[in-house]
């Protein structure tokens, strides 16, 4: 009997060993999710921050027409972040602090994170996710994990979350300046992570800043001070673009503070070396172009442009000023190849923040209030030659777009107010256009289209699908 006893004890051990052994594989080794064609991974597409995403088949000139809504998913505060989808999970960030993973199907959340909220002076209310998450898989204690990277809403906390889970991998403190706060979206390249800090809303300024963080850790491995130490200004609010060949990150900069005649990367570009963040070039606005409240708060775009017969690597971005300028990406400090005003300088009512797309045919852009065929516009789209930033076309818009353009083959996207539209890409012809009727309505976050649906948020605070 005790024979008999101690060999079921035995087998019974053995099991469990293994089915606990078994359990621990699950749990430690999940499916990654890996971008897949047609995914829409991180802020603005990719590292060239495009905004276009070539491998769409579904979403077309022919059946966008045919576009109906598929579902809402209704948040208790507003939203600023492109929703980014990559296999088959959605995941998005909302003002009352959450990062959500929602279902594609009907948008239930599968986990949200609560990354917390910052008030200030000026904002007079809580502001939680504010920029858009990067969904890569990276290396976490020798495992190949997917991982939601991006910018909680308290304490100026970066996190690493998994991104089946929600789970917290890593988190780490950026700042502990008063008012410090993550607009930028992360960027992803060679196990690092680059990620702007800038105020929540100037009150008070604080010392802009670019981080490279090891995306395994959450270890610091390089700061940029923009400005000098004690000095305040030059906030980092976009988001950075990196040229993966060039090993080359571009950032574009806020308005200076207190120490004026020595931040000369204020209101700026700026390419820094990936490897170190060291600055390679930068140029600043020349004050004869200057705005009140003249900043940059568009992310850079790269394309490409044949200029009287030389081939250039370009990069471009609009100024609160209301020009588009575009540079040789390798030579930045000698100033734009070519600049185009698109629009009147930001004033209380007005932005021109909008960062641009490229198809690689042409580049899309928006701006505020301007005239267009002797009509007054409140905002524009148009797209624009790589070349000479000469007009292809012009669409007078009802509304100041603030959300970035987006793109597929064939076709263009934006918000305009309290409505978004889409049009052909060639032409600028209307071919959809939604309104939201809520009286806060305001499509002001950049959209995103993967794999035959639209998703957009808007400031009421619903997120939207769109499809067939």
């Amino acid at each position: 009997m005790k024979r008999s006893f101690l060999s079921g004890f035995v087998f019974l051990s053995v099991v469990l060993c293994m089915i606990g052994a078994s359990l621990f594989t699950l749990l430690t080794h999940q499916p990654v999710a890996h971008a897949a064609s047609g995914d829409w991974q991180t802020y603005l597409f990719d590292n060239t921050r495009a905004s276009y995403n070539g491998a769409e088949t579904i979403i077309t000139q022919k059946t966008v027409s045919h576009l109906k809504l598929h579902w809402t998913h209704s948040t208790a505060a507003q939203m600023s972040a492109e929703p980014v989808e990559v296999n088959g999970i959605m995941y998005w960030g909302s003002w009352d602090g959450l990062e959500h993973a929602s279902r594609l199907s009907d948008g239930t959340d599968i986990w949200t994170a609560n990354l917390g909220t910052t008030m200030d002076s000026c904002s007079k209310q809580p502001t939680g996710v504010g920029g858009t998450a990067n969904i890569s898989p990276v290396s976490i204690n020798g495992v190949t994990t997917s991982v939601d990277f991006v910018g909680g809403g308290g304490n100026a906390t970066f996190y690493a979350l998994n991104a089946l889970t929600g789970a917290v991998i890593w988190q780490t403190v950026l700042s502990t300046q008063p008012g410090a706060y993550i607009w930028s979206s992360p960027a992803v390249f060679n196990n690092s992570i680059y990620i702007g800090l800038s105020s929540l809303d100037d009150c008070p300024l604080i010392q802009g800043q670019l981080f490279q963080l090891d995306a395994s850790t959450g270890a610091i491995q390089h700061i940029l001070k923009v400005v000098p130490d004690g000095c305040v200004g030059a906030s980092i609010w976009s988001s950075p673009t990196i040229d993966k060949n060039l090993g080359i990150v571009y950032v574009s900069t806020g308005n200076e503070g207190t120490c004026s005649t020595t931040e000369t990367m204020a209101d700026a570009l700026i390419a820094v070396n990936a490897t170190d963040l060291s600055v390679v070039s930068f140029w600043s606005v020349p004050p004869s172009q200057r705005a009140s409240d003249g900043d940059f708060g568009a992310t850079p775009t790269l394309f490409n442009a044949t200029i009287g017969g030389t081939s250039h690597k370009m990069i471009g971005l609009i100024n609160k000023n209301g020009i588009y300028y575009a540079f040789d990406r390798t030579t930045i400090s000698t100033g734009p190849l070519w600049q185009k005003r698109l629009a009147a300088p930001t004033s209380p009512y007005e932005n021109n923040i909008s960062s641009s797309a490229w198809n690689g045919s042409y580049l899309y852009a928006s701006g505020a209030a301007t005239t267009i065929k002797g009509k007054k516009c409140q905002g524009s789209l148009q797209a624009l030659n790589p070349t000479s930033g000469a007009f292809i076309w012009q669409d007078c818009l009802s509304q100041n777009a603030l959300d970035p353009v987006i793109a597929v083959p064939g076709l263009a996207e934006i918000g305009d107010g309290t409505s978004f539209i889409i049009v052909n890409s060639s032409t600028g012809a209307h071919l959809f256009t939604f309104q939201d009727m809520s009286a806060k309505s305001n499509f002001w976050t950049a959209g995103s289209i993967s794999n035959g649906v639209l998703y957009v948020g808007n400031k009421d605070g619903k997120l939207y699908a769109f499809g067939m």
